[in-house]
């Protein structure tokens, strides 16, 4: 299942405590359960509930938030369009006042190809990407290169693997 090492990666780069802390993030699956169907391949889906904590997080939830919503439009854009728009859910228990402890479960799928090769000697295996929902509008986008909590930058990528456009600040 790689879009739990995906997000390990994702949520480590931009939140700098992370990599300081690592053992203050903690991602596990729940409840996971294979999709399939007989038919001419072995091809299945993988649908689980991602855990993600953060420990001791001593900041605006925020700059955790946004960067779960861009992830998500990468790695699992449906989400982005669910007609309860609600993408995932979390639960927070504040330590002190400054520090607080996040639980953060988003339910994922995950696609896999399974096609046996023509010669006989086995099978061959891909993840195919998540589909892009980008250009559903024409000339609209829902894409994150900069995320802001009112005019205050949040988060900020130059992955050059994301698919992100500007994120324009509202005046203050």
């Amino acid at each position: 299942m790689r879009k739990a090492d995906s997000l390990r990666q994702w949520l480590t780069a931009f939140l700098p405590d992370l990599k300081t802390h690592p053992d203050r993030l903690q991602i596990y699956v729940e409840g996971g359960q294979i999709g399939t169907r007989q038919s001419r391949t072995l091809s299945f889906v993988y649908a689980y509930t991602l855990k993600v904590g953060i420990w001791e997080f001593a900041g605006d939830a925020d700059t955790i938030m946004v960067p779960m919503l861009a992830w998500i439009e990468k790695e699992q854009p449906q989400l982005l369009r669910r007609t309860d728009a609600q993408p995932f859910t979390f639960q927070a228990e504040l330590l002190d006042s400054e520090a607080s402890d996040i639980l953060i479960s988003i339910d994922l799928t995950e696609t896999v190809l399974v096609l046996p090769r023509a010669d006989g000697s086995g099978y061959d295996v891909q993840h195919p990407a998540e589909p892009n929902f980008c250009d559903a509008f024409d000339g609209v986008t829902a894409s994150f290169l900069q995320g802001f909590g009112n005019t205050e930058l949040l988060v900020e990528t130059s992955d050059p693997n994301a698919d992100l456009t500007p994120a324009i600040p509202p005046n203050a």
